[in-house]
């Protein structure tokens, strides 16, 4: 389906694809109250609040990428100085290096803090939410500490639909913390019932059409990211979710083995100090997220989950910190330090790597593509889209002077790649065609072989026609071929 709108002044970046293209057009086709009142189309769901303020940027500076991807860029830079000034609160210098490194090079985060989704606001949030939680824990509170936990709660559910697990663990662990003061009590009910009448009333009005996607349930369902009902039904499910938390969203490496122990060592240093209130909201919150994806609400997989990083990094920060201490020689207690951090910190090479020096995150960049396509192609060219290059191409078509060439967009052969001969043979001949590929599959091309589907396309398009031109883009994931078919 082609996306029927104009991308806006090109700034420097890779552009927009997939999700993030979809939820693109929702905010430029869409007003603001038709983003606060309906579900989003092409099976997207954001926060009514991101989308109103994804609106509001739109509206004042314009569409740009940089523009739409600021929210999270400035989360992200935001959330490394909230997340050092958490460790520093929770816990001793070891922990603290060990939590700050994990996550200036978590590779999620990093790689979320720069396009336009919701996820690395998540983690803000979840920041902000447990610093203003600390405050209830030093000293005396205020009416002002109430209010202000009240007030960034109530908006947080507005912006993030995992805030709601960390604003109710928040008050569960307060109604305990104050369960000996009358007053307090009451100033936690009303704010609960707050934040509980803002929740449903978003869950009315739009989070009960989104958990209700067929498409949705389904694609999170085929990656495994619902909790088995019973939960005894499936018990593998629990070590295979905490390793998708711990080692592909989290970014660390060695197994369970070693992080489990530490995490319980974390967990037990908390409850040593009588932190109990810490221990419950640094947990709570995987285990509401658990039962949620249990009734096929909320998924525990991927960047959904994100959030729980500043959590996940506080108690393994604790725990670090408990394991050190008990080591008398500062010598040998620095050797373990730095064996923890090699053993659990390899992947910062590698990301280090892939956004400082290779850049291969960069993929599927159809920019450099178009501006290749915009200084040699002629008024009389056709173009053809692969399946997968049809909405980017349409949302920057207009910048680079192609909106006027005649498209044909490309079906999706993948099962059975002997189709696209027959769509390849339909095509004008002695006509200049652009063939333009992004996001490139693989296709079967007989009973167990596969090939890459561009190669395959370039194959048959070379036997039947002549190659005038042809460009790559960054690491050759997008590319532009100028035939003429015989």
């Amino acid at each position: 389906m082609g996306i029927m709108l104009r991308a806006s002044k090109y700034l420097p970046g890779w552009s927009m694809r997939g999700d993030e293209l979809s939820v693109t057009t929702n905010l430029i086709n869409r007003s603001a109250l038709e983003l606060a009142s309906k579900p989003l189309d092409f099976e997207q769901a954001a926060p009514i609040g991101f989308l109103l303020l994804e609106k509001l940027l739109i509206t004042i500076f314009g569409g740009a990428d940089y523009v739409l991807r600021l929210p999270a860029f400035l989360a992200g830079c935001i959330s490394i100085a909230l997340m050092a000034r958490l460790l520093v609160k929770t816990g001793g210098k070891y922990g603290a290096v060990f939590g700050l490194s994990a996550f200036a090079f978590g590779n999620y985060l990093i790689y979320y803090s720069s396009e336009l989704k919701q996820y690395e606001i998540d983690v803000l949030i979840c920041l902000i939410l447990t610093l203003l939680f600390h405050n209830h824990l030093i000293g005396e509170t205020t009416k002002k500490d109430f209010m202000e936990l009240g007030a960034f709660g109530a908006l947080s559910i507005c912006l993030s639909h995992p805030a709601l697990f960390v604003v109710i663990a928040i008050g569960l662990t307060l109604l305990a913390h104050y369960r000996k003061d009358k007053q307090k009590l009451i100033w936690i009910s009303i704010i609960g019932t707050l934040w509980a009448g803002i929740f449903l009333t978003i869950y009315l009005i739009l989070i009960r059409y989104q958990t209700r996607s067929e498409y949705l349930v389904t694609f999170w369902g085929n990656l495994l990211s619902y909790m088995p009902m019973p939960p005894w039904r499936d018990l593998t499910w629990f070590p295979k979710a905490l390793n998708g938390l711990f080692f592909v969203v989290a970014g660390l490496s060695s197994g369970l083995i070693l992080v489990i122990p530490i995490y319980m060592l974390g967990l037990w240093g908390f409850l040593r100090e009588k932190n109990w209130q810490w221990a419950a909201v640094l947990t709570i919150p995987i285990g509401l997220n658990m039962i949620a994806s249990g009734f096929q609400k909320f998924p525990f997989h991927g960047r959904l989950i994100l959030y729980l990083l500043p959590l996940v990094f506080v108690m393994l920060g604790k725990g670090i910190d408990a394991l050190i201490e008990k080591i008398p020689n500062r010598t040998f207690a620095n050797l373990v330090f730095l064996g923890l951090i090699f053993f659990l910190l390899k992947p910062v090479i590698p990301t280090a790597n892939t956004y400082l020096v290779t850049r291969s995150y960069v993929r599927d960049d159809l920019k450099p593509v178009l501006s290749f396509m915009q200084d040699h192609a002629q008024a009389d060219d056709m173009v053809y889209l692969y399946h997968s290059a049809g909405g980017t191409y349409s949302y920057y078509a207009s910048l680079y002077n192609l909106e006027n060439l005649p498209v044909f967009n490309g079906q999706n052969y993948s099962r059975n790649a002997k189709r696209y001969q027959n769509e390849l043979s339909s095509l004008p001949h002695r006509k200049r065609i652009w063939f333009v590929f992004s996001f490139v599959g693989k296709a079967n091309v007989s009973k167990d072989v596969e090939q890459d589907e561009r190669e395959y396309i370039l194959n048959d398009l070379k036997q039947n026609g002549s190659l005038l031109n042809e460009f790559y883009s960054t690491n050759n994931a997008s590319s532009a071929h100028l035939f003429i078919l015989k």
